[in-house]
């Protein structure tokens, strides 16, 4: 039997903040606790407090509102598929298909960001990608995992889009993933490819280069299917 993952504390916190709204039955509008309150409820630090509110903040659990504080966002497109996450991510066929879902999410991301480059330039950010492939290589050189670092450059991609259900869209299908891109991460060989193919999305992107953006990023996801397929996750 394979062990149990064990949660980083991010995740541990962002459990906990789902079962309080659950068990205050807070409604979209609704205040939320502050993050003295928070660390107050969950023990942790300020950091990781603030790290698990940007990640509901991404997928649309809470708004926050700068000296007005964090509020119960609208529902999201996440809840919605939240409860099959379990049965989905041990379904090699389901996996399969969300798979093959993801890779034309991320092909039509592309699409989306070069059109918008096309039509309005300085409308696309290309700073917060740089930074993510930087972080990367630091990481690379110090022989520190980089599975965050490769989720965030995902994240970044599909904000660049511009359009925020299709971002959240994304993040329901990429959560899926979590365990295999943890495996595939788990070995260092693979890192140098990873920066590689980021750098190279990125390249071609910014030289409105779709064909080639698209060659790289069936490229840099393939290994998932063959991790899929083995059970190696």
């Amino acid at each position: 039997m394979k062990p149990l993952k064990r949660m980083s504390l991010k995740d541990i916190v962002i459990e906990k903040l789902h079962k309080h709204i659950v068990d205050h039955q807070l409604q979209p509008g609704d205040r939320f606790l502050n993050e003295k309150e928070i660390i107050s409820l969950v023990g942790v630090s300020r950091t990781v407090v603030r790290e698990a509110l940007q990640a509901m903040e991404a997928v649309g659990v809470l708004r926050i509102k700068p000296g007005d504080g964090i509020i119960v966002n609208e529902s999201s497109l996440h809840h919605l598929v939240n409860q099959f996450s379990f049965r989905w991510s041990r379904d090699r066929s389901r996996m399969l298909e969300l798979l093959e879902t993801r890779v034309m999410l991320e092909l039509s991301a592309l699409e989306l960001i070069i059109r918008r480059l096309n039509s309005k330039p300085e409308a696309v950010e290309f700073a917060e990608m740089d930074a993510r492939i930087e972080q990367m290589e630091k990481a690379i050189k110090l022989k520190l995992p980089i599975m965050e670092e490769d989720i965030e450059f995902h994240r970044k991609l599909f904000k660049m889009t511009g359009n925020q259900t299709f971002y959240e869209l994304s993040e329901v299908i990429t959560q899926y993933f979590h365990e295999v891109r943890e495996s595939r991460m788990s070995i260092p060989e693979g890192y140098g490819n990873t920066l590689v193919e980021h750098k190279q999305i990125v390249h071609f992107i910014k030289q409105m280069d779709l064909e080639g953006a698209k060659k790289t990023m069936v490229k840099h996801l393939s290994p998932l299917k063959e991790i899929i397929m083995k059970g190696l996750y």
